[in-house]
């Protein structure tokens, strides 16, 4: 049986977040606005993933 149970995935869901929406300001910074609104989204969709695995 697996070890690793939904509050674990949810915490490793959330550094992951955390790197991409950091990545997305990097490049807002840099103005690259395209790559920063595509890292933006994807952080933000893991971000809500992380949030409803974390309350199932």
């Amino acid at each position: 049986m697996t070890e690793i149970v939904a509050p674990d995935m949810a915490i490793a869901a959330l550094a992951l977040a955390a790197a991409v929406l950091y990545a997305a300001w990097h490049e807002y910074a840099a103005k690259n606005q395209r790559d920063a609104k595509l890292l933006t989204a994807v952080g933000a969709i893991s971000l809500m993933g992380s949030a409803i695995a974390w309350l199932n």
